[in-house]
């Protein structure tokens, strides 16, 4: 992959989320994004934070009114 590697904080960031914990919790009950170890820290790469965004998303019905 050719993309920067991010750490929690950054990709917390780049997700949206409010905060790093935030994105620690998401991936201790398992529902958070893929992400790699390099050392004692995750590292994650911006296609799989896209993937997982994208795995959230939930699409609006938008009803027009006549």
């Amino acid at each position: 992959m050719s993309s920067p590697v991010l750490n929690t904080k950054a990709a917390a960031a780049y997700c949206g989320l409010a905060s790093a914990q935030s994105l620690y919790n998401l991936i201790s009950q398992g529902n958070g994004p893929k992400y790699f170890k390099q050392g004692r820290r995750n590292a994650f790469f911006e296609a799989d934070l896209d993937e997982w965004n994208k795995e959230r998303l939930t699409p609006v019905n938008r009803v027009v009114a006549s």
